[in-house]
């Protein structure tokens, strides 16, 4: 590949995601990447695309495929379509992002790993919470020893009112804890230096009017006996905090999610800041034997860097930093929590 040559790259799907984070997103990451322009069925839609975007717009999907200029195709399509359009893009020749999660299971996330196999082509999830900067200011928390050794964490992300149009519909990977947990789970199996022992986990109807849970609590046991409880809900009138952590040494707490979403949709994301005080990290360990708290602003996060990211991956200049094989383990999470869900009872993933 060309090293001076921007990566052509297409977008598929432009609805919320595909409008607000990967069109923007890409477009960040030139010249790196050059966004060739965006698919939609909607008519105006396409309008939009051609006026605001100043890129081209394709109807289908197949015609992406057909074009032998791409060679990078983000999907940013319903759940239950990721894999058959990551593999068909792959057999294609394209190189291949998708957005979280990977797949609706291990079983297909499999097939979309041996299609990348196959191909020789280069496969990633979207997975952006990596550079949030909670995340990371627990990670480097952790890195520098002020928490001690992880015992206990809760991260949770609530909202309230049932999720829309096929985000409320089980057959599709609807539902709350798919969608929000795909990163949270993400975050939780990379913090942790153990292997997962075992899921546990229930969800709750509460009568919202949809075919997917109202409110989900996974548990993730680990080897080092680390524990990390998942809560995603969308009864939330008021807000947990977005992480909770108990370490040997100190504990941590952050209310209010990453800035970063808030600033992209207002079309800058490199001035997201947070002005609420009451939302800045929160770290209390033993002082000179007394009890301190420190209130600061923690580590920012940088959502570019996953284009950046993939970029220099194509051209041979980085290794991938999310790789398909890191986010086959989240689906198979997935997999294990509706077992759990289904039968009440713990699943022993340590053999898998």
């Amino acid at each position: 590949m060309d090293e001076s040559r921007a990566i052509a790259t297409a977008v598929v799907g432009y609805g919320f995601a595909g409008r607000s984070f990967h069109s923007y997103l890409v477009g960040l990451a030139a010249p790196a990447l050059a966004l060739k322009g965006v698919v939609s069925s909607r008519p105006e839609a396409r309008a939009d695309i051609t006026g605001r975007l100043g890129v081209h717009a394709w109807e289908r999907f197949e015609d992406v495929l057909a074009d032998e200029e791409v060679e990078l195709v983000v999907l940013a399509t319903p759940n239950d379509v990721h894999a058959p359009q990551a593999i068909a893009a792959l057999e294609a020749g394209k190189h291949v992002v998708t957005d979280k999660p990977m797949s609706l299971d291990g079983a297909e996330a499999d097939a979309m790993l041996a299609a990348a196999e196959a191909s020789g082509k280069m496969l990633s999830v979207f997975q952006n919470r990596r550079w949030d900067g909670d995340y990371l200011t627990v990670k480097q928390l952790l890195a520098d020893g002020e928490l001690g050794e992880l015992i206990y964490a809760q991260l949770a992300w609530g909202q309230y009112g049932a999720p829309r149009s096929w985000r409320g519909e089980a057959h599709r990977g609807g539902g709350k804890f798919v969608d929000l947990g795909a990163h949270m789970i993400d975050q939780a199996l990379q913090l942790v230096p153990a292997p997962l022992q075992s899921v546990y986990t229930r969800f709750t109807d509460a009568g919202l009017a949809n075919d997917v849970e109202d409110h989900a609590h996974c548990v993730l046991s680990f080897a080092n006996g680390a524990e990390i409880h998942v809560v995603t809900s969308s009864i939330a009138r008021v807000q947990m905090p977005r992480w909770y952590v108990l370490g040997t040494d100190g504990a941590f707490v952050k209310n209010g999610l990453d800035p970063q979403e808030r600033a992209m949709i207002a079309g800058n994301i490199d001035g997201a800041s947070e002005p609420d005080r009451d939302n800045w990290p929160r770290l209390r360990r033993e002082v000179a034997g007394r009890s301190a708290e420190t209130v600061f602003d923690g580590v920012p996060g940088r959502w570019r860097c996953f284009y950046e990211n993939v970029a220099a991956a194509i051209g041979g200049q980085a290794e991938l930093a999310v790789t398909p094989q890191s986010v086959r383990t989240v689906m198979g999470v997935f997999d294990a929590a509706r077992e759990s869900a289904r039968t009440g009872q713990a699943v022993d993933v340590s053999s898998t």
